[in-house]
């Protein structure tokens, strides 16, 4: 049973993480090019949600696929099997 939980916190730190990096990225790269600060703010927000609208499907599916694979394999830390307990 701890492995799943860490198995799902580890999904949910692993989906938030990226998409949250990747949104950043973009929204900075998108902001950097108005000449005043709410023009920045509109396209950086704008290009934020084309991100995830656009990757969103695809992190989310890396995410699992990644907590899932780490916690099978036990390499994620808090995932590894108990020997006492086999």
């Amino acid at each position: 049973m701890r492995r799943f939980v860490m198995g799902f916190a580890w999904f949910v730190v692993l989906y938030f993480g990226i998409l949250g990096a990747g949104g950043a990225t973009v929204e900075s790269t998108a902001g950097s090019g108005g000449n005043k600060f709410e023009q920045g703010v509109l396209a950086g927000h704008a290009g934020g949600e084309a991100f995830g609208r656009k990757y969103g499907t695809v992190i989310l599916f890396v995410a699992l696929g990644g907590a899932v694979l780490g916690t099978a394999t036990g390499r994620l830390p808090g995932t590894r099997r108990n020997p006492a307990r086999r």
